[in-house]
């Protein structure tokens, strides 16, 4: 497994195609958030996967990467309505895709998920969670990913990508081919 550092991240290539599916996931989904990992070797992503936002099925409560004052508010929303605010991968649909990486050789990238009425930067939640799974990322065996946010506020979507490091967000520029 290839060790990333984030000076490594200016080498990281999308081909287009797999950001015009990534942008087709989140239009799909709006007004709900989409969320899934980018995959490959050597700095190329070769593979996406979507994965299933779970926040919208299960009590706010049971979503421990959530800081009380998110909860709170959480769990004053339907279930719809939570999904367009925030999201949680569904881990069954995660360990599917991360056999599959192992499978064929390739390495966690980034994650990716929609922002449908907010621009394409961390949240707090989001910079909480990236900063809790730090810890746990190679726990799993899985290299620290970068965070790509697709904003869905404008006609023409807005596509950012970033490090999350100890709760400090940089920009994680990328290269589209």
């Amino acid at each position: 497994m290839q060790e990333r550092k984030n000076v490594a991240v200016a080498d990281l290539v999308i081909p287009q195609q797999i950001l015009d599916d990534m942008i087709a996931h989140a239009r799909e989904l709006a007004p709900y958030e989409c969320c899934g990992i980018l995959a490959g070797t050597h700095g190329v992503v070769s593979r996406v996967y979507r994965i299933k936002n779970i926040v919208a099925m299960e009590g706010a409560q049971n979503l421990s990467s959530f800081d009380p004052a998110k909860v709170a508010h959480l769990e004053r929303l339907s279930p719809a309505d939570r999904a367009e605010i925030a999201f949680v991968m569904d881990m069954q649909d995660f360990s599917t895709a991360k056999k599959d990486m192992r499978t064929h050789g390739l390495d966690l990238q980034v994650v990716y998920h929609s922002h449908p009425h907010d621009p394409a930067r961390p949240s707090v939640t989001d910079i909480k969670i990236a900063t809790d799974y730090e810890e746990i990322w190679p726990k799993i065996n899985l290299p620290n990913p970068t965070y790509l946010l697709i904003s869905l506020m404008h006609p023409t979507p807005d596509v950012k990508n970033y490090w999350i490091t100890s709760g400090q967000v940089t920009p994680a520029p990328f290269t589209i081919r």
